[in-house]
């Protein structure tokens, strides 16, 4: 019996300790994203998802950009597609008569 209980202690004593995380949270930035989308728009009919968020983005730059483009499909004013499967993302002005 105490070999059972030994062995059923070594067990135990494997089992890592369970590990604590603190989340900091994170303002995001909506209306710079919307701004930044909004310049991209009035100087091109169509852009791709690296013209928002460049290079070394956060994923605070990244979740921001994300649901400013949400929104802005949402409300019609671009259309997002994506050609091919993991293929970059293509954000296109919507014309007048797709935005009604």
């Amino acid at each position: 019996m105490n070999d059972l209980l030994g062995a059923a202690e070594r067990v135990i004593s494997l089992i890592p300790e369970p590990m604590l995380h603190r989340v900091v949270p994170r303002p995001l930035d909506v209306e710079g994203a919307t701004a930044k989308i909004n310049a991209l728009l009035a100087a091109r009919e169509q852009f791709g998802w690296s013209d928002i968020v460049g290079r070394g983005a956060t994923i605070v730059d990244v979740l921001s950009a994300f649901i400013a483009l949400l929104e802005f499909a949402k409300r019609g004013l671009v259309t997002l597609s994506q050609p091919e499967p993991f293929g970059p993302m293509v954000i296109t002005r919507a014309t007048p008569r797709e935005a009604a």
